[in-house]
């Protein structure tokens, strides 16, 4: 039976690492950091400060445990935390490098890792990362992903995939919820016609249908963590299964909070754009994992191959179908 809690250790981590990353990842002080992109080594100097906070505090000596370092990207995700550790983490758990960026199928990695590993057709191989440092749309400075020389990684391209896509699904959700609860916090408190919008329909039925697709992402990235700490490994079908809905939850959650702060929610003194901004870079360069839900699909519809997807929330192998779906004229 999937238990959908997190449990007591990462709980704490969670409020650890939120009180850390306060101080450090402030809306001021994400900022000041955009602001001194101009400047390469003052902003270099800020982002350094965020690593040896985090360093310090241990984020990277965690162990691969699938509670731990999803929870610690539900986190980071939320303060918008500009830290290449989502990145990094699929290589540390197949691997056991801590030092190697997620390059598979994606465009662009952060900056920051020394490595990247890409896949080459049935396997992984890691490259030294380019020295050219670019900014994304969100102002974290990103680096390109190029195919240079490279040498074994000794691991399996989709057991990467799985571990990126989820890791980076619980970013999303991480952030979404941030900006759910900001967009709430501002219809609550701003008032029209005597009573708070918040109060209006139209303004309260678009929130609550993004907090229900977020939470849907949510409960979706926690039973693949489950699946992978019960398991000990994480199948690609329940990591797509979270990218795909954190993706387009994280989006209609964006969308519907800035229309409900109206033209304020897109000046640059509301803290909306920077949530909004981040996840419309982050699910960017996220692959679009429409493809393995495509094959996820063929594969629970065919008789002969529904068996192969195990623990599918409560089935616990394949699902069953509707009596309508294998009848036929």
């Amino acid at each position: 039976m999937f238990d959908e809690r997190w449990p007591q250790e990462a709980d704490e981590l969670d409020r650890a690492l939120a009180a850390l990353l306060s101080k450090y990842c402030s809306p001021e002080a994400l900022r000041l950091i955009e602001v001194d992109a101009a400047d390469a080594l003052q902003s270099a100097g800020r982002l350094d400060e965020l690593d040896r906070a985090l360093r310090d505090f241990g984020l990277w000596d965690l162990p691969p445990d699938p509670y731990l370092l999803t929870r610690a990207a539900v986190t980071l995700g939320a303060h918008l935390a500009p830290s290449p550790f989502v990145s990094a983490m699929p290589a540390f758990v197949l691997l056991g490098e801590r030092d190697v960026a997620n390059g598979v199928d994606r465009p662009v990695v952060p900056a920051g890792l020394p490595r990247v590993a890409v896949a080459v057709g049935s396997r992984l191989e890691i490259g030294e990362m380019p020295a050219t440092v670019s900014r994304s749309a969100a102002g974290e400075r990103i680096v390109r992903v190029e195919c240079g020389t490279t040498q074994s990684g000794g691991g399996e391209p989709d057991a990467m995939r799985a571990w990126g896509f989820l890791l980076e699904a619980a970013r999303l959700v991480g952030a979404a919820q941030a900006l759910i609860q900001y967009g709430v916090d501002y219809v609550a408190e701003r008032r029209q016609f005597g009573v708070p919008v918040g109060s209006f329909q139209g303004v309260a039925n678009p929130l609550a249908d993004a907090a229900t697709a977020v939470q849907a992402a949510d409960l979706l990235v926690r039973h693949g963590a489950y699946i992978a700490a019960s398991d000990g490994a994480l199948p690609l079908f329940a990591a797509v299964l979270a990218a795909a809905k954190a993706r387009s939850g994280s989006r209609q959650a964006a969308a519907t909070v800035h229309q409900a702060l109206g033209g304020y929610g897109f000046s640059l003194e509301a803290d909306c754009q920077l949530y909004s901004r981040r996840i419309r870079a982050w699910s960017a360069a996220m692959p679009d994992p429409s493809p393995w839900l495509a094959e996820l699909a063929r594969t629970l519809v065919d008789p002969a191959t529904r068996e192969q997807v195990t623990d599918l929330w409560q089935f616990e192998r394949g699902f069953a179908l509707p009596r309508w779906s294998r009848e036929t004229d």
